[in-house]
């Protein structure tokens, strides 16, 4: 890195710095997104020939321009996962550290193994805890978080896996519980450990406040968080009637990070500048104008391992336009992401279904999938063959599905040239067809 190169390192950094723990203003916002944008494309062109050729349109002698932006064209999901090998760039330079490799279906129901910088997840960890802050969480208090893990179906609690959750805060419990097992275990767990704070998806809060107001038993918390869902106005009131508190919302995806997170003033969700750069497009390729809704496209600006420009992660969104008294640059009014389904099983037992993506790539005869709950006992697995690969391996799906869901578990495997898309454009990966 030559100096002038260094000099501008530093100054990025610096902003960086202030943006997540004081704030820009709208004016260094700006210039902070298009001077993160410039050295994102000069990174891609210098270590990805298929960058080097996809950005041409837009390049100029002295690199991006970005009035030529929209010349770029946006990337779908089928061209990264055909392309991903010429994407990564495993030897990413020492600036923004080594890089992971991770495994995510997201809304196509097709595993993708993508890439991760250690600082593209270093500033959605930060931005994270700005989020904690934001809503006045207190670190003292415990945090209970249900979420998937690789622990296998009926999984047992796991003790609290640290202290100090909130940076500056040491004394708060973490607890985790794996989600993978019965919901009413979750729900006993809780009024065992009776934490402050709950973290965990859409689905799962919902189906846990129903619970808590058919058994009439009193769980009081201060704040719920959710992710990895939609989040519907009717959960929102579900769980303000059994815990008594309101639901903060955080939005994001796998393979790049943290997107935008609820506010506690306007309600909407801002958008995460420091990790990404986020267009709104309607069906025309033109901007979504406040109260419209559009296709969610991101380019990532540190993630140099693994560079995803103009990206189409699969999602609708709203455009926000309300003001805040918080600064931001640009807001979501509404998430319209892929839900999910609870699994009823016999003995009225419920669960959130989930089989870590890495797992589901092991069925290498299958494009794309989904799980549908036809019966408390039987789940049809609909997917799309992958044109040249054997055939599904019906013994290692069968194994998936009562490892990682539930042993009582049968599965009957419907193959097909199409999966249907849910009301959000989105693959609803686990439905079930059972009556709530």
């Amino acid at each position: 890195m030559n100096q002038a190169r260094r000099a501008e390192w530093h100054s990025l950094m610096e902003m960086l710095n202030r943006s997540l723990f004081s704030g820009l203003s709208a004016a260094e916002a700006r210039d902070f997104r298009h001077r993160s944008l410039r050295r994102m494309a000069d990174v891609a062109c210098s270590r990805s020939r298929f960058y080097r050729q996809r950005l041409a349109p837009a390049m100029g002698p002295s690199g991006l321009r970005l009035e030529r932006w929209n010349d770029i064209p946006i990337l779908d999901k089928a061209t990264l996962r055909k392309n991903r090998a010429q994407i990564l760039i495993e030897e990413a330079g020492p600036e923004t550290g080594r890089v992971r490799m991770g495994w995510t279906s997201g809304s196509e129901g097709e595993p993708l193994n993508y890439g991760r910088s250690a600082l593209a997840d270093q500033i959605s960890s930060r931005i994270t805890q700005r989020f904690l802050r934001r809503w006045k969480a207190d670190g003292s208090q415990r945090f209970a978080q249900i979420l998937s893990t690789r622990q296998e179906a009926n999984a047992t609690p796991e003790p609290a896996m640290r202290r100090g959750w909130l940076e500056g805060q040491r004394s708060g419990e973490l607890h985790v519980f794996p989600v993978a097992t019965d919901l009413h275990r979750h729900l006993a767990w809780l009024h065992e450990i009776r934490p402050g704070y709950l973290k965990s998806y859409p689905e799962v809060l919902a189906e846990l406040a129903r619970l808590t107001l058919r058994q009439g038993r009193v769980l009081p918390m201060r704040l719920l968080f959710s992710g990895g869902g939609v989040l519907t106005q009717e959960t929102r009131r579900l769980c303000r009637d059994a815990f008594g508190c309101a639901v903060a919302d955080f939005y994001g995806a796998e393979e790049v990070g943290s997107i935008a997170d609820q506010c506690p003033h306007c309600g909407h969700y801002h958008v995460c500048d420091e990790n990404l750069f986020l267009e709104i497009l309607r069906e025309d390729g033109c901007a979504a104008a406040p109260g419209e809704a559009g296709r969610a496209v991101v380019t990532t600006l540190f993630n140099d391992g693994f560079p995803l420009i103009r990206y189409e992660i699969g999602d609708h969104v709203v455009a926000g336009g309300a003001s805040c008294v918080v600064p931001a640059l640009q807001t979501i009014a509404e998430v319209k992401g892929r839900s999910s389904a609870i699994f009823r099983l016999k003995g009225g037992r419920a669960l959130w279904p989930f089989i870590p993506s890495d797992e589901m790539a092991r069925l290498a005869g299958v494009q794309r999938f989904q799980f549908v709950q036809v019966a408390e006992d039987l789940v049809e697995f609909h997917y799309v063959p992958r044109d040249g690969q054997p055939g599904l391996d019906e013994v290692l799906l069968h194994h998936l599905v009562t490892a990682f869901i539930d042993p009582s578990l049968r599965v009957r495997s419907v193959a097909s040239d199409r999966l249907e898309r849910d009301e959000n454009h989105k693959y609803a990966i686990y439905r079930s067809l059972l009556p709530s």
